[in-house]
């Protein structure tokens, strides 16, 4: 039985990767789940799991910074990440994998399986994480887990029209029309969509580039999504949207 531990800033992510946990493995015993990742580097030197979920993007830290913080350890890493962009990172702080949300059964499933293997053949769990990451045409997901207040949702990025700050919330605008509300900023949520095709034309707006319809460029610039609303389009990132526009 491997004695695990979730590190996570979203309680919903690390509730729902527990709930997974439980159901593709009865080799887990979950002994720890921590929002603040203080809080789980003290229970990890304590308790010395055999396995830590890791979330890489936190509100005040990242993961790398609490794997350092540590020092020496004589557990495994798998890093859970909103994008793949830090796979060769994860490769690099020795992970055994990187699951990208919202994870996968499956995926997770086989991270399971490198924990286990690892113990008897090291060096081999490695290479194969490297070779993957390396492998031509992998797959990227496109999926993006929206946490509400009172729910998770899962939508295709392709599917997100445009994006709306409100202080520390952000509104997503749906093509079903469905507007939906996360407790993230707008600069958060561009970090999470930094390999679909978003741009910022405002402070307020992250939009999709293949949902504009229009851009009108003039003094003020404005954009009209495939939903019929029109934004603005502040005159420091004009120029720069324009040339993407007219690349499309």
């Amino acid at each position: 039985m491997l004695k695990a531990i979730l590190v996570d800033d979203e309680k919903a992510d690390i509730l729902l990767l527990s709930s997974l946990l439980r159901k593709v493995t009865p080799d887990v015993q979950i002994v720890g789940e921590f929002v603040d990742p203080t809080e789980a580097v003290q229970q990890i030197t304590e308790v010395k799991p055999d396995v830590v979920f890791l979330d890489v993007q936190m509100r005040d830290t990242t993961g790398f910074e609490v794997l350092s913080s540590l020092g020496t350890r004589d557990f495994e890493i798998v890093f859970t990440t909103s994008h793949e962009k830090f796979a060769l990172q994860a490769i690099k702080a020795g992970a055994i994998d990187y699951l990208v949300k919202p994870v996968q059964p499956d995926e997770l499933k086989t991270a399971i399986e490198k924990v286990i293997t690892r113990r008897s053949n090291p060096s081999a769990v490695q290479l194969e994480m490297l070779l993957n990451y390396f492998k031509p045409n992998k797959p990227k997901t496109r999926r993006v887990a929206l946490t509400a207040t009172d729910h998770l949702m899962f939508v295709e990025a392709n599917d997100i029209i445009y994006c709306e700050s409100d202080s520390n919330y952000t509104t997503f605008f749906l093509k079903s029309g469905e507007k939906v509300v996360i407790s993230k900023t707008l600069k958060d949520v561009e970090e999470i969509l930094a390999e679909d095709d978003f741009f910022r034309i405002h402070a307020s707006y992250l939009v999709n580039m293949k949902h504009v319809a229009k851009f009108t460029r003039g003094d003020s610039g404005s954009v009209v999504m495939s939903n019929g609303q029109q934004l603005t389009v502040s005159r420091k990132k004009k120029d720069e949207f324009f040339e993407m526009f007219s690349r499309l």
